[in-house]
């Protein structure tokens, strides 16, 4: 099974000595995607918003694969993420495999949301993805090789009344993901949806909790750390290079709320938004 594993089918990607770049790699999802693309064979670049912790992902990877150098960077910065590919270009070389993994979590009412509150949300979920894409994509496109992975997530098509704004980047992810996929496809560069379920990462812990939805914090922290562990998404990231794969669930309920959306009405779907169950 380990060998099947590791083939490669036709129009994917082998990640071994492939340079691929992690953002978000310091925490949950995204170290465990650098880990998981070391031991495939990957020199990874590992970025993530906070210094200390890039820097501790580089080494760990370093300590059982290839490492190239780390980076601080902030997703949410168009000119930032440009200068990060062309720097990739120049100190490591070309990007075969970019993981757009940077994310935050925002719960609440939409009523009790802030437009600082969008800005926040939307800036690295979304703008996030795309100032990769659009930073990464054109040297891919070029080579007519390559593959790009967006995390987007089970709430991408699973509809809840208290994470309106979450729901809604993801979504566009999603979306943004598979016209990326249709667009490039053609020039050999593979594009793909990771969209986890409940996942046991420190998301939770930075996670704003506006209006009511403050008192349901330790709760909803309880969830999470019952959640899946990271290493399951990552191996689902590897796995989607090595076969070209479109939109991935990542856990059962995940799995189950992809078969609810392309089965459901709307209606019945908007009722079970309503429910509050985390």
């Amino acid at each position: 099974m380990a060998g099947a594993a590791k083939k490669v089918a036709r129009g994917g990607t082998d990640p071994a000595g492939r340079v691929a770049v992690v953002t978000g790699a310091g925490s949950g999802i995204g170290r465990a995607t650098a880990l998981a693309l070391a031991a495939a064979g990957a020199t990874v670049v590992s970025v993530d918003v906070d210094t200390t912790a890039a820097e501790r992902i580089a080494k760990e990877v370093g300590r059982g694969g290839t490492a190239g150098p780390s980076y601080t960077v902030d997703v949410a910065d168009r000119a930032a993420v440009t200068g990060l590919a062309a720097a990739v270009e120049d100190e490591v070389g070309p990007v075969g495999i970019l993981v757009n993994n940077a994310g935050v979590g925002m719960t609440g009412r939409f009523l009790d949301m802030t437009d600082e509150d969008w800005d926040w949300i939307l800036g690295v979920n979304l703008q996030g993805v795309r100032n990769g894409c659009a930073a990464f994509g054109p040297a891919m496109v070029a080579r007519r090789a390559g593959h790009v992975v967006n995390l987007a997530s089970g709430l991408g098509f699973t509809p809840r009344a208290t994470e309106s704004a979450y729901c809604t980047t993801k979504a566009a992810v999603l979306m943004l993901s598979q016209c990326l996929r249709a667009d490039w496809q053609s020039s050999g560069v593979g594009v793909t949806a990771i969209c986890p379920g409940v996942i046991n990462t420190p998301i939770i812990d930075s996670t704003r909790f506006v209006g009511a939805r403050a008192a349901s914090r330790d709760r909803t922290v309880k969830a999470f750390r019952r959640g899946h562990a990271p290493e399951l998404v990552a191996e689902a990231v590897v796995d989607s290079v090595r076969r070209n794969r479109s939109v991935v669930p990542v856990g059962a309920e995940s799995h189950v709320g992809w078969g609810l959306h392309r089965i459901l009405p709307s209606r019945a779907a908007s009722r079970l938004g309503a429910l509050d169950r985390i």
